[in-house]
């Protein structure tokens, strides 16, 4: 048998890839069409945002997820959307571009195998076990699942592995033009091109070669154009997908604390996916053979001074990897983000098996052969099973989006009014089967949005007060909204999309549900309930806490004693103590203070600041005017809503504006939704 592989010849092994890439394909979308009713489906609901744009740019409208709407910047992958185009033309934007998302996966699977047969071959592995390598690849359940989820996954994949190919045969023209598709394929891909990039350039600095750098900068242009187009249109150069799941964009970020959770993530990533501790992704110890293989390729380019593939390999691997792990959906959807990066594992994987087999000493060919055909069956036997487990969550993972999202975007399409605006939280394959006027409460597609969602339940909510929605459509527990009025309080739903069977771990299951947004108590927050509007006193300015324009507006800031903790907002639905009256309101709550600018101001004035707060402990705050101090502001328990007004001197107010710093004394908590500033007439 061994003699009859290593006879086979390239368009044989081509044949055999081809044919079992077909297969697969094939596999895959019949498992979808089983498990759905034979309705077509994705895995995750984010495939339908590419689709969504796609279909959009086919009518002409640039990167519009909601057309009239204008630019966003949800779909990550610019390439893939770019891709997708052609054919959202011809089959005009229906639902068989899901079909397409197969074929490119089909493709992508014999490409990437394909690529990582002549990789293996390049760096000296035996036929057999190239082919291996290959095929223990394209038998990994959990890529297969990457692969046909619709995403960028596969594009991304295959575009690393043809660039290491290339690497490897140092063809600097196909390096250059693979290389700027993948600045162009994800984020995470332009970084790939930079550390390239870098990597050249410590080559020239070290062989004093009289080589053109620039051309592996020519790469890197697509996407800093792609980045710079983001700024033109929303003002943000990362995307909005980033913005809205990116640790650093916490609305109140501490540097040290995402480091160190980053960190953890990536060490126990490594540890319990890649050495097998966990999960059905690698058999026990296989990082460590990994490690193998890369020592043993970095050595000999360290030897020669020529850092070229497993250099490449290295970087790639552990700083690519390491580029995604400060998400806060890092974990989702078969850890999405990071599968890319598992085809460079897998090479080098592949290459320290091989050595360290080599190492071993066999009496005869035989059973040599014997051995190696024991490993390869080994590894085959616990990918046979990855398939079908993923098989398995694969379907379920479509006919969850079947059954909720895609059901649910019919529905908005037969039974609310065209031009309702509806809030939702996945907003893929709602939108693809509705072309509602929707609004993305976590901020993918909706400019700006992405930093609101960032602030918590209570800033979305703030709004959704500017926005005022018709309808919502989303998962309950997602926002928590359940409990309050404008909610509906979950009492009266117009329909519900529930799972019939236990949702597998990879897609939210809880209900998702159409309500009304109810306004009765919308605003309600805006103004004060107690009578400090004395006949000598007028409003001049206010504050909404936790209302980023607002905030924005007057430059408000909120700090905290105590690192790593951090400040926390809060949303309350109750009555004014003094009043009765019912309100809703969002606000911040510290152990440490506040900061703000307030306008509109005539020097020499007295002025009262009001502050509403909820169920007040006892407090003494600092109050300062432009780093003055101008008294201290004292608060007694109470329950509920409570509005207190603190009287400042006019001597303190010199220009039209003034700094107020407030801090709590005694380094207890305390909170504030809502600031009013009163001025004396005369």
């Amino acid at each position: 048998m061994n003699n009859a592989i290593e006879n086979l010849k390239v368009r044989d092994i081509k044949k055999i890839f081809i044919f079992y890439s077909f297969i697969i394909s094939i596999l895959f979308f019949f498992i979808m069409m089983f498990y759905t009713g034979f309705h077509f489906s994705a895995p995750l609901d984010d495939a339908f945002i590419y689709l969504q744009y796609a279909k959009n740019l086919a009518k002409g409208s640039f990167f519009e997820f909601v057309r009239g709407q204008g630019y966003s910047s949800g779909a990550t992958s610019f390439l893939y959307a770019i891709i997708l185009l052609p054919f959202a033309f011809i089959l005009q934007g229906s639902s068989l571009l899901i079909v397409v998302t197969y074929i490119i996966g089909g493709i992508c699977l014999f490409l990437s195998c394909y690529f990582i047969y002549k990789i293996l071959i390049r760096i000296n592995v035996e036929k057999i076990f190239s082919i291996f390598g290959a095929m223990f690849f394209a038998t990994n359940g959990n890529i297969l699942w990457g692969y046909f989820s619709g995403m960028e996954i596969p594009i991304f994949s295959t575009l690393i592995i043809i660039i290491l190919y290339h690497i490897l045969t140092d063809n600097i023209k196909a390096q250059v033009l693979f290389l700027c598709f993948l600045s162009l394929v994800r984020p995470e891909g332009f970084f790939l091109a930079v550390f390239y990039f870098f990597i050249q350039i410590f080559n020239f600095l070290l062989n004093n070669k009289k080589q053109n750098i620039f051309v592996y900068f020519l790469p890197l242009i697509p996407g800093i154009l792609y980045f710079i187009i983001n700024k033109i249109f929303t003002g943000d150069f990362m995307p909005n997908t980033m913005r809205s799941k990116s640790d650093f964009a916490m609305y109140y970020p501490v540097w040290t604390e995402i480091l160190s959770n980053g960190l953890q993530k990536y060490f126990n990533f490594l540890y319990e996916i890649y050495n097998g501790e966990k999960e059905h992704w690698f058999l026990h110890y296989s990082f460590f053979i990994f490690v193998f293989g890369i020592a043993a390729g970095l050595g000999n380019e360290i030897i020669t001074k020529k850092f070229k593939f497993f250099t490449t390999a290295f970087v790639w691997f552990f700083l690519g990897t390491i580029s995604t792990v400060f998400s806060s959906f890092f974990f989702v959807h078969n850890y999405r983000y990071a599968l890319p990066f598992m085809v460079i594992f897998l090479i080098v994987f592949i290459y320290g098996l091989y050595n360290l087999l080599n190492r071993l000493d066999f009496n005869s060919k035989n059973s040599k052969n014997i051995f190696y055909f024991s490993i390869i069956f080994l590894f085959f036997s616990f990918n046979i099973f990855t398939i079908f487990a993923n098989l398995i969550n694969f379907g379920r993972d479509c006919k969850a989006i079947y059954s909720q999202s895609i059901s649910a975007g019919k529905w908005i399409k037969e039974n609310l009014p065209r031009d309702a605006k509806v809030a939702i939280n996945d907003i893929g394959a709602i939108t693809f089967f509705s072309d509602a006027k929707i609004f993305d409460l976590v901020g993918l597609v909706t400019n700006g949005q992405a930093e609101v969602f960032r602030n918590g339940i209570a800033g979305v909510y703030e709004k959704l007060e500017r926005v005022k929605p018709d309808y919502f459509m989303v998962h309950l527990g997602w926002f928590n909204y359940e409990k309050y009025s404008f909610f509906g309080l979950s009492d009266k739903r117009l329909v519900t999309f529930n799972l019939k069977l236990e949702p597998p771990y990879y897609v939210v299951g809880s209900p998702e549900v159409c309500v009304k947004f109810k306004t009765e108590l919308v605003n309600s927050g805006d103004t004060m309930k107690n009578d400090f509007l004395q006949s000598d006193y007028i409003l001049v300015d206010k504050i909404d806490v936790c209302d980023l324009t607002s905030e924005k507006k007057h430059k408000y800031k909120i700090w905290t004693y105590f690192k790593p903790d951090v400040p926390g907002t809060l949303l309350e639905e109750t009555k004014d103590f003094k009043t009765d009256v019912m309100l809703i309101d969002g606000g911040r709550e510290t152990v440490g203070g506040e900061k703000f600018m307030i306008y509109n101001l005539k020097p020499g004035k007295d002025i009262k600041i009001v502050r509403r707060t909820f169920n007040p402990e006892k407090n003494e705050l600092r109050v300062k005017v432009n780093s003055k101090e101008a008294g201290i502001w004292e608060q007694d328990k109470n329950n509920d809503y409570v509005e207190l007004s603190f009287d400042i001197p006019g001597k303190f107010i010199e220009t039209n504006n003034a700094l107020i710093e407030i801090s709590e004394i005694k380094k207890r908590k305390y909170n504030s939704f809502y600031y009013w500033i009163l001025q004396r007439r005369n």
